[in-house]
């Protein structure tokens, strides 16, 4: 058969061959409603994967629980005015508080209007969802529960991987997640059962502000290994990460 009579071939579907884009999610693991130049994407993907409608129904109704923090919740929408001291008053009156994280600028360390609070139960954490919608300085909070993200998962992980070994020789502890705002006298007092040589914070060159972790130099290894029992503990309503400082060699 001649080439020219050679029937033609088909060409390929642009929309079998286009790679699908992943949904976008913000930073909760939230997905992001599609904009309105995106309606063909966004049907695609509903076509292809259509068990994801069953379990975002699942999420909504309060089924598959793994997918959030057990009492946690995130609030944002608050003024960067807003103190430590005000939003514990108006999450604590629904039950005990474990932690209260606030989130930062990195450049300054001023609050940036969003914070992560964790209560004793998850009870007491769908109560505070009532304050989803609150005026707090002519701005309208957001209170809602925090999802578990990969990024949350990979951090649980790295928190129960086995902490460095104590290097030999060493009286020195990494003390992490500290308030922004700790002195001296506060880790003193939080090591009060230890002889402390020394505290060294670590400071943003730039700003002179905390970087949120300091080493602390023990008198003795006694002192030390019972600061290093004290992991986890509260201060300022943080849970202290205390571990062996890395000695670097270099």
């Amino acid at each position: 058969m001649a080439a020219e009579d050679q029937p033609p071939r088909a060409q390929a579907n642009p929309e079998k061959t286009k790679k699908r884009k992943k949904p976008k999610k913000d930073k909760w693991g939230q997905p992001i409603a599609a904009t309105a130049d995106e309606p063909a994407v966004q049907q695609v993907q509903e076509q292809e994967t259509p068990e994801e409608p069953v379990a975002a129904a699942a999420e909504e109704t309060g089924h598959g629980a793994e997918s959030y923090e057990c009492g946690k919740v995130v609030a944002s929408g608050m003024p960067y005015t807003t103190t430590e001291e005000e939003i514990r008053g108006l999450f604590d009156k629904f039950g005990p508080i474990r932690s209260l994280q606030l989130s930062r600028f990195p450049d300054s360390g001023n609050f940036r209007g969003l914070a992560f609070v964790t209560f004793e139960s998850d009870e007491v954490a769908m109560k505070s969802l009532e304050l989803d919608g609150h005026e707090l300085g002519r701005r309208f909070m957001r209170v809602e529960r925090c999802r578990i993200t990969a990024s949350s998962k990979r951090q649980k992980k790295s928190e129960h991987e086995s902490d460095p070994e104590k290097p030999e020789g060493s009286l020195s502890a990494y003390v992490g997640n500290l308030s922004w705002n700790i002195t001296e006298k506060d880790l003193r007092d939080f090591f009060k059962s230890s002889r402390i040589a020394s505290i060294r914070f670590a400071i943003n060159k730039r700003t002179g502000d905390s970087r949120g972790f300091c080493h602390v130099d023990f008198e003795d290894d006694e002192s030390l290994e019972r600061a290093v029992g004290m992991n986890q503990s509260q201060l300022r309503g943080r849970p202290v990460k205390i571990a062996y400082a890395i000695i670097n060699r270099n």
